[in-house]
């Protein structure tokens, strides 16, 4: 009887060979070819000793010397629940380019609708308007007077609503600052329809119909292919979903069960500080922590938490003033005494919290309700999370790294929106704006994202990491800037770390999800300037090519 093993029983599914294979391994290693079975790695190395592994029903690639990297990891976002969105108007710079813009294509929706009717707007940006200032109710009046209108900014921090949907909220003159938010108001006292953080969007945003959970859960689903698709075509291969509550979760078990999902999703459920959600409390009473989940392709990775707003909006809450407004540092939506409470809770129960936290003074809230936390219970590896993280000094990278605290840092603002930071922050400030550098040579592993951003999401932050450039051409703190292979990591490896599945992805090793994709060009040789205009060619998850560039 012979022990020889043919090539069919080796059961190899897929092989890639004849690329340049950046592994990320602990060696550096750039192999050629690499083979897959049962939806992971097998065997990396040559072309000639992975193509003798070829079966008879062996998928064979040739990359043609095309560069492939492990999947691309984005830490934060907020991805499923734009399928509520399909009868939004999108006021986003491009295509908007004036409030005049906007104001046209409101009234173009208003004239779609019943009298009554609500109209949404989202994704505007005063800082890129010809304006460069938040539109009022008065121009919205512009769009409609018969129809309550509510215009969401970009990144989900502001508003601006129209008389009538403010009169329909009841704001007015008399009516007193939510705590944590605020509604602006004119030098009469009448509000302007700005609305700055979610005590005060919510005043408006609760009196919009809205679909029922189990709707909102059917819309979802059925939207989620177009929207997954984009994602897969920007080389995405896991998502971590911040702040995600029980339609959007039912949404993506519906999915999973479907055998629809084809990214791998982390979830972050919704926290109490200062959402109102009531994570905490039922996953703790229920003995559940972090890491439970229904399959590689969809968990629970953390509890997400909140303290401030954003810098573009100037609610991002910082220890100075911003640099043209002397009397505002911004905005914290919780107390210390309420964000230390619910941090302890998580941390008790064995919960990783994801702490939304932008403005160094929010940054310190956090870390002083982590310290506070990590007294009260041993818990070596919790991996708890600071989210966004855009400015930080060196004494809180030291506490971070004392703390055992990590980051999903916002980097893929850099490009397309840093310029309105620069505007807001000055630029003494840039040292610690999104300091990559620093996150590394501090021990504190920093995933990347983008939180929505811009298009083309990782590529676009490690454009970020290695330029420092925004769209208009300055450079934010050259020396943060990190080499291109550290960049991939910050998408790649180190997203898989703050999950706690640095053993399961983000490398190509054998052993390992085999999620993988190509790139156009060589991204350790091109002009770094090249970069923000790769192009992926291909996306495998779990050996299953996803996604093909079809031009």
């Amino acid at each position: 009887m012979s022990n020889i093993i043919s090539s069919d029983e080796l059961g190899i599914d897929l092989i890639l060979l004849n690329g340049k294979i950046i592994t990320l391994d602990p060696w550096g290693t750039i192999a050629e070819a690499v083979a897959v079975r049962d939806g992971r790695i097998v065997k990396v190395g040559s072309t000639d000793e992975i193509k003798c592994l070829a079966g008879s029903r062996t998928r064979v690639i040739d990359l043609r010397g095309k560069t492939l990297l492990p999947g691309f990891i984005d830490s934060h976002e907020h991805c499923i629940s734009k399928g509520l969105q399909a009868d939004w108007v999108n006021c986003a710079t491009p295509p908007m380019k004036s409030i005049d813009d906007i104001i046209k294509a409101l009234a173009e929706k208003a004239a779609e609708k019943k009298e009554g009717e609500w109209i949404i707007g989202t994704w505007f940006d005063d800082t890129k308007l010809r304006e460069n200032r938040f539109p009022t109710k008065h121009d919205l009046d512009r769009a409609s007077t018969e129809h309550p209108i509510y215009l969401g900014r970009a990144g989900g921090h502001n508003a601006v609503a129209n008389s009538l949907a403010l009169k329909i909220a009841g704001i007015s003159r008399d009516t007193p600052q939510p705590a944590g938010s605020r509604i602006e108001k004119d030098e009469s006292g009448e509000p302007t329809g700005r609305l700055d953080e979610l005590a005060a969007m919510n005043l408006v945003r609760g009196k919009i119909p809205s679909p029922s959970p189990e709707e909102a859960t059917r819309i979802m689903v059925e939207n989620w292919p177009r929207l997954e698709e984009e994602l897969l075509s920007w080389g995405l291969t896991t998502i971590h979903e911040a702040h995600i509550k029980a339609p959007e979760a039912l949404a993506y078990q519906k999915l999973l069960r479907q055998g629809k999902l084809r990214l791998r999703v982390g979830l972050m459920l919704d926290g109490m500080a200062p959402y109102k959600g009531y994570a905490t409390s039922d996953l703790s009473r229920q003995g559940l922590c972090t890491g439970f989940g229904w399959s590689d392709k969809l968990r629970v990775i953390g509890v997400k938490l909140g303290v401030d707003g954003a810098m573009g909006s100037k609610t991002a809450y910082l220890n100075e003033p911003y640099e043209d407004e002397p009397d505002n540092v911004g905005i914290s939506r919780v107390t210390l005494e309420e964000l230390t409470e619910e941090i302890v809770k998580c941390h008790e129960a064995g919960l990783r919290v994801c702490i939304h936290a932008i403005g160094d003074r929010a940054i310190d809230m956090a870390l002083d309700s982590l310290e506070e936390a990590t007294k009260r219970k041993d818990w070596r590896d919790h991996r708890h999370r600071i989210e966004h993280a855009g400015l930080v000094w060196e004494n809180q990278l030291e506490k971070m790294r004392r703390l055992g605290v990590h980051v999903s840092a916002s980097i893929g603002f850099c490009y397309p929106i840093g310029d309105s930071h620069l505007e807001a922050l000055g630029e003494w400030r840039m040292k610690g704006y999104y300091p990559m550098k620093s996150f590394r040579k501090y021990g504190i592993v920093a995933g990347g994202n983008s939180d929505g951003f811009g298009s083309n999401w990782a590529i676009t932050g490690i454009y970020g990491c290695v330029t420092r450039k925004t769209l208009k051409g300055h450079i934010l703190s050259k020396e943060e800037a990190i080499p291109v292979i550290d960049a991939i990591k910050v998408y790649t490896l180190n997203g898989a770390y703050l999950e706690g599945m640095e053993k399961e992805k983000g490398t190509i090793e054998p052993g390992k999800l085999a999620d993988m994709i190509v790139l156009d060009k060589d991204v350790l040789t091109i002009d770094p300037d090249e970069i923000i205009d790769l192009k992926v060619l291909m996306t495998i998850i779990g050996g299953e090519i996803v996604y093909r560039r079809t031009e």
